[in-house]
């Protein structure tokens, strides 16, 4: 039974389409099965337009027509499809891309591709060439990011070091409560202390002349109403005074362990990007031999601006060895 999902097998229908263009369907077919086995497939699919139609894969080629289309193929990981398009732009082979049909208008079918990840670091990768075309398989390119990741991974390590320094340097952070709660507290404190103050000698010798229940009541009803007046007098110069100067000492020491807070963060952040990137370097160096073993179709260019400053471009050489690695656990064979 056909797969529904697919139009043709083996993409004939562009194919003839081309030959119908006079367009050397010839080397169209050539450079799509190469890039095909390339990846280890036997076949390549045409897939059906539809409204939810999307795939993800890697971008294996980019074949440029005389008429100003372009066959690209790409690989999902599961089958090669190829379409037919004239795209505004294609980022070069060897990208993570989305394709995705869409109508353009008056029942106009057209693909879309969406670059998602790109190799970088001088590198792209060829599928339309011979594994033996002595143009690809050049090595140099392994040493290249395992000496850049190498000299990225020893200025990690000296920059988390005066981090760390940066870090032992900083002041201890004196964590405090609320302004509320402390407002809270003072005037509970307050209170137990206007409470708990002893009998003046005045009360003293007024309180040993008591002689009856009803004098000792209004002596201590007295006593209360003087704390009471007490409080009051202490609780409204606390307001109109004391709360407002506490308020001032209490934000010049929050602006200070705030700062001082950001600071320990800002830094506390940095070591935790330094040391994943030491560890994203040594893992990114061990995923080299898996993609030498590979024997990918690359091809090298210009790969001295990782040498001049490997740290600025280590987060571009993780993402191109991460994609290469992908590239090349997904294979489907080794070629010869």
């Amino acid at each position: 039974m056909p797969d529904l999902k697919f139009r043709d097998r083996g993409v004939h229908e562009i194919l003839d389409d081309i030959a119908r263009k006079r367009e050397q369907p010839g080397l169209t077919h050539d450079a799509l099965w190469k890039s095909a086995r390339a990846r280890g497939y036997q076949d390549i699919l045409q897939p059906v337009h539809g409204s939810d139609t999307r795939y993800e894969g890697y971008l294996c080629l980019a074949y440029q027509l005389t008429s100003g289309r372009t066959v690209i193929s790409v690989d999902t990981g599961e089958r090669m499809l190829a379409v037919v398009e004239k795209f505004e732009a294609l980022p070069n082979p060897g990208a993570k891309v989305r394709l995705t049909a869409v109508f353009a208008g008056d029942g106009v079918e057209k693909w879309l591709v969406k670059p998602l990840a790109q190799i970088g670091c001088g590198l792209s990768l060829r599928f339309d060439l011979d594994v033996s075309d002595k143009r690809v398989g050049d090595v140099g390119w392994a040493d290249t990011l395992r000496g850049a990741l190498a000299q990225a991974r020893r200025m990690e390590n000296a920059v988390t070091g005066e981090l760390n320094v940066k870090r032992i340097a900083l002041p201890p952070i004196d964590a405090e409560p609320p302004f509320k709660d402390q407002m809270v507290q003072y005037d509970e404190d307050m209170r137990k202390r206007i409470s708990a103050a002893p009998l003046t000698p005045d009360e003293e010798r007024e309180k040993a002349k008591l002689r009856t229940q009803d004098q000792a009541n209004a002596f201590f009803a007295k006593r209360k109403a003087k704390l009471a007046e007490q409080y009051r007098i202490e609780a409204q110069h606390f307001r109109e005074k004391g709360i407002p100067e506490m308020r001032a000492a209490y934000d010049k020491r929050k602006e200070r362990t705030d700062k001082l807070q950001t600071e320990v963060d800002r830094i506390s952040k940095l070591l935790a990007e330094n040391l994943a990137n030491v560890e994203l370097g040594s893992q990114a160096a061990k995923m080299i031999e898996k993609i030498e073993a590979a024997c990918l179709p690359i091809v090298v260019g210009d790969m001295s601006a990782l040498l001049q400053d490997p740290r600025a471009r280590f987060k571009e050489m993780i993402e191109t060895i991460v994609m290469l690695f992908e590239l090349a656990s997904t294979q489907r064979r080794v070629a010869p």
